[in-house]
């Protein structure tokens, strides 16, 4: 039996402490906050979207960054193995919108207070309202933790520290600072899944449209085209399509976002669409017209754009100006200020490089039993439960691989 310790009580700190207590070990687990789970409690708006019921094909392709290094530990637990752990300890889930699941009860608390019973029965040691500040190595190995209470020896630590998203919750980046320390390499972080800031003012906050084409550009190469949908906001643009967006995006200072209002259709298509309704209520203003392709709130705007008098009637409208609008719609391009910060991050993009940890145990290559996982890893994959997915499959890895003696890795 070997003394464990888990540091944070979030999603892959409670796997990590109940799969190391399955195995027999003494395990104890630090939080800073008073309570476990405190962002966890946070997702999908309370009600906490565990997981994505997809195949692991499909799952990888909504992993942004360092999807191969999870090719192993996947293969111990996946998406689906975490759907039966949770119906097998009496929480069933419940499948919504492209494979989006949640607990029956649709509440996040329910997931915490499993995990908390869990460890419990398991004899884990809660140490709550403890914040750790150092880990302790001696000789390239660890030997235990410093929190504002105490030094406390330990054979193996399981940092799951969260990222740097979330403040309020407790995440702030101690993790990280901690691996430099111990030279291991840790990448530019930045803020992931967030809204995305125009450097034009427009009247547009709160209206929302779907299957709208993204482009984003920095100079003539495009970093990233995709449709979906966008919220337009009194700064910008979120939505979840724009959140999905800027993971991938973010770290190389895009510079222009185009927005393709009516993707399904070419620029000449549009053009004759409007032609023929033009033609078809030739009395009619224009901007009404227009009302019957897009939102009235963004006629406005596209007719202020183009500087094009609302009074303008169908029949009175150059061809040059129908092709503007058309024009327009197809390529409303807008200069991107920066993004939101970490203080309205989903999560963090970047961390402790992965090839700094072993795969198949998330131990540091470099420093013996001392072992990361989560958020503080350089993982992290679009919205619909897939991080949280990722936050439980390095969690049970890091605890179901801890073994008597030197740790071994499959070649």
């Amino acid at each position: 039996m070997l003394k464990v310790c888990v540091i944070g009580g979030g999603p892959s700190g409670l796997m990590a402490a109940y799969t190391a207590s399955l195995e027999g070990h003494q395990v104890e687990l630090f939080e800073k906050n008073k309570q476990l789970g405190k962002k966890l409690q946070l997702t999908g708006h309370g009600r906490c979207n565990v997981t994505n019921n997809c195949s692991k094909d499909e799952f990888f392709k909504h992993v942004v960054h360092n999807e191969k290094f999870l090719y192993s530990s996947f293969s111990q637990f996946s998406n689906l193995d975490m759907i039966k752990f949770l119906k097998s300890n009496g929480l069933p889930t419940i499948e919504e919108d492209h494979g989006r699941m949640f607990p029956g009860s649709n509440s996040s608390q329910d997931v915490v207070l499993l995990f908390v019973d869990l460890l419990r029965k398991n004899n884990v040691i809660l140490h709550m309202d403890e914040a750790c500040t150092n880990v302790v190595v001696e000789e390239d190995r660890v030997v235990g933790i410093k929190t504002d209470k105490g030094t406390y020896s330990f054979d193996v630590v399981i940092v799951a520290t969260g990222g740097k998203s979330f403040v309020s919750t407790g995440s702030s980046g101690d993790g990280y600072q901690w691996a430099q320390n111990l030279d291991i390499k840790v990448s530019d972080l930045y803020p992931g899944l967030v809204a995305l800031r125009t450097k034009e003012d427009f009247d547009l906050a709160g209206l929302s449209l779907s299957n709208v084409g993204i482009q984003i550009k920095k100079g003539k190469k495009v970093l990233y085209k995709e449709c979906g949908d966008i919220l337009f906001t009194h700064e910008g643009l979120s939505g979840p399509a724009i959140l999905a967006m800027s993971s991938y995006v973010i770290n190389s200072k895009p510079e222009r976002i185009i927005l393709d209002l009516i993707c399904d259709k070419s620029i000449d298509e549009v053009d004759m669409l409007l032609l023929e309704r033009m033609n078809h209520s030739s009395n009619k203003k224009l901007s009404h017209i227009l009302e019957t392709m897009i939102p009235k709130r963004l006629v406005q705007y596209v007719m202020n754009r183009l500087h094009i008098d609302d009074s303008l009637k169908a029949n009175e409208t150059t061809k040059a100006q129908r092709r503007s609008i058309s024009e327009l719609l197809k390529c409303l391009s807008f200069e991107i200020a920066n993004f939101a910060g970490f203080e309205q991050a989903m999560i963090t993009v970047g961390g402790i490089k992965t090839n700094q940890i072993q795969p198949q145990t998330m131990e540091a290559k470099k420093i013996k039993g001392l072992k990361f996982v989560g958020e503080v890893l350089d993982l992290d994959a679009q919205t619909g439960g897939y991080n949280l997915q990722i936050a439980w499959t390095t969690g049970y890895v890091a605890g179901s691989t801890i073994k008597e003696g030197p740790i071994k890795v499959p070649s």
